[in-house]
């Protein structure tokens, strides 16, 4: 059990959701957010055929590392919005105040290695994709597995988005209906921010 929690806790920062994105994700902002997925080789660092809770442990602690810029051990917002510019995150800078406000439990205005770790049930639900058959390691075939799984998702829902767009269907998306499609989702936004109000 203990191992299935350290796999768990380290699971979303180092198998494809950069600390700020999984920490963002938890309150079910920036939905559409794709972290950057490692591949097995790059977390297999004993080359063995399986992911330990201590190779993803070393992993996700060198992903906060990096995002701590003064190497004080912890993250002050501007470290998270600094990072997230440094690699093209303009939704993850727009969230930065809100999840940091959310994450920063003591109040101490740094966030620290613990606070980043997603939720127990986030946790759990990562593992559970991941480790499919329980052992408490992962191995390259449920990697590939997982991975094949996302990409196969990912294809299908821009299929649908472009059959969508295409509203014609003739193959390509025009600029009327570009158009069209960006007037129509401004309508939706406007009217449910007329109804918060």
């Amino acid at each position: 059990m203990k191992s299935t929690m350290i796999i768990g806790a380290v699971v979303v920062a180092a198998l494809g959701v950069t600390a700020v994105g999984a920490a963002a994700k938890e309150g079910g902002k920036m939905r559409h957010h794709r972290g950057h997925m490692l591949n097995f080789e790059q977390l297999d660092t004993n080359a063995d055929g399986f992911v330990t809770p201590e190779e993803l442990a070393a992993q996700a602690q060198a992903r906060f590392d990096a995002m701590d810029a003064d190497k004080d051990g912890g993250l002050t917002l501007e470290e998270l919005k600094a990072h997230a510019e440094a690699n093209g995150k303009d939704r993850m800078v727009k969230g930065a105040e809100r999840m940091f406000s959310r994450k920063d439990a003591n109040g101490d205005g740094t966030l620290s290695p613990e606070e980043m770790m997603p939720s127990t049930e986030r946790q759990a639900k990562m593992l559970g994709k991941f480790d499919t058959d329980g052992d408490g390691k992962i191995s390259i075939a449920e990697y590939e597995a997982v991975t094949a799984d996302r990409q196969s998702k990912r294809a299908a829902h821009k299929a649908e988005m472009f059959k969508k767009l295409d509203t014609n269907g003739d193959g390509t998306i025009s600029q009327e209906e570009w158009d069209a499609a960006k007037e129509a989702r401004g309508s939706k936004v406007r009217g449910a921010d007329a109804q918060s109000n």
